[in-house]
């Protein structure tokens, strides 16, 4: 039985819910499977899946607000039924209100037999009081309002209002809520960024050029799917955030230098790495995964790119003898909370615990010192994470150079935009500022 896009929706987020899964290979592969891709049922699907993801807080409160009983202790899947028909009432107008409880209570029957008239009882009564709900006062209780208004989780609004300030931890969480740019890094060596825009300008795309990355596009209208076009399947374009490309930029070339990549993942940096030095010199790419190295030795093929060494070795121990002291440069991107990319994915809000942030901070400093010993006398060390918490970013830094006395902080090259660079040298981008996702990075250069 085909069952409704709004059910689809809801299965997605049980399973976000149940597992470490994101949601976006879920919502790729549920328009695969349905042919939904480029259509208007797949626009929805995606949008719902989202809105739920990032206003669960905010719809998390209205619903205790509504729910005779204890919301909390209702199970993940009638939760998320509500969620949706909350989402889809207060924040979404593609569909008349009775159709949504309709379709709501239809779903809790398959679901949840039993609890369809709980559904149906609590979507009415948003209707007829949902206007009077009130929300923490701002005044008496920013945080708490911040928390639930703004959809974020209270520890990290606490920990953001301290590094921040109110007013712009308001306008981070602000910025978290809304739709990201589609950004493309343009592969330079097959086509130039300019040619590029015209192409797609030409096939009824809306490309416009990044602020700060000069290989950057936003798409800001899509003909069809970006990975459809054969721009994508021959190797033109990468998806690829704006901050995630600057990073790559930290790394200034000099002849046929060599590049260790030590948590490489699928090899967005490393391949962006191997067309900014035109595809000369050497590129060594690690990453524990061998899912994710098999991942990259794809992209080098569809890209082009003939200088990158992929292996699988894992940074939280020490390195084979054969890597020590033999790059110019050694990135690491070190695995992090993801605390900077809440607009792409928002689950990360209801997943991330202040605890791991502790473990994720002990795990860097292991990666970075054993990195560290991969690099040569005189070269480079970058480190980069995609967090706003300083317990991985600065921190980590700071720890770093206290136990290195051989390595010491420089600025990021000129090429850097000033603005991105605070008064200790290093690299910062926010989503609330920038429009890109929230980086952080710094340059160590062994003496």
């Amino acid at each position: 039985m085909k069952i409704s896009v709004r059910h689809q929706a809801v299965e997605i987020l049980n399973k976000v819910s149940a597992s470490d899964a994101f949601a976006s290979p879920l919502i790729n592969d549920c328009l695969d499977k349905n042919a939904l891709s480029g259509t208007p049922d797949g626009r929805l699907l995606t949008h719902l899946v989202y809105g739920v993801l990032r206003f669960r807080g905010h719809l998390d409160w209205i619903l205790t607000k509504l729910c005779r009983g204890n919301f909390e202790k209702l199970e993940e899947g009638i939760k998320n039924v509500l969620r949706l028909g909350i989402y889809q009432l207060k924040f979404s107008e593609r569909l008349p209100d009775f159709a949504v409880v309709n379709e709501a209570v239809k779903i809790a029957k398959i679901v949840r037999p039993d609890k369809s008239a709980l559904v149906n009882a609590v979507l009415r009564n948003y209707l007829r009081h949902g206007d009077k709900i009130q929300f923490p006062s701002e005044e008496k209780n920013p945080a708490q309002y911040l928390a639930t208004f703004y959809s974020h989780p209270l520890w990290l609004v606490k920990k953001w209002i301290k590094l921040f300030g109110y007013e712009e931890t308001k306008a981070l969480c602000s910025a978290d809520n809304e739709l990201p740019p589609l950004t493309l890094r343009v592969n330079t060596l097959k086509i130039s960024r300019d040619e590029m825009m015209q192409k797609l300008a030409s096939d009824g795309f809306a490309p416009e050029a990044t602020r700060f990355s000069c290989d950057g596009i936003i798409l800001n209208a899509a003909a069809v799917p970006i990975q459809k076009t054969e721009f994508f399947e021959n190797g033109f374009l990468r998806i690829q955030d704006e901050a995630a490309q600057l990073v790559s930029c930290l790394i200034k070339p000099e002849g046929d230098d060599t590049v260790l990549d030590a948590c490489a993942g699928a090899g967005g940096k490393a391949t962006h790495l191997a067309t900014i030095f035109k595809n000369k010199g050497r590129i060594v790419a690690l990453d524990r995964s061998p899912e994710r190295i098999a991942e990259l030795r794809q992209e080098t093929t569809r890209l082009g790119i003939k200088i990158i060494e992929a292996d699988t070795v894992d940074l939280s121990a020490d390195l084979p003898d054969s890597l020590k002291e033999k790059f110019d440069h050694v990135l690491v991107d070190a695995p992090c909370s993801g605390l900077g990319t809440l607009r792409r994915n928002p689950e990360i809000k209801w997943r991330i615990t202040q605890k791991d942030v502790h473990d994720f901070a002990a795990a860097q400093k292991a990666i970075l010192q054993n990195a560290s010993s991969a690099v040569k006398k005189g070269g480079c060390l970058i480190y980069c994470t995609c967090s706003l918490l300083p317990e991985e970013n600065e921190n980590i830094i700071d720890d770093f150079l206290k136990r290195n006395s051989n390595f010491s902080l420089c600025p990021p090259p000129a090429s850097i935009n000033r603005q991105l660079i605070d008064n200790r040298r290093f690299f910062h981008t926010f989503p609330h500022k920038h429009n890109m996702d929230g980086f952080f990075g710094a340059i160590l250069k062994s003496k």
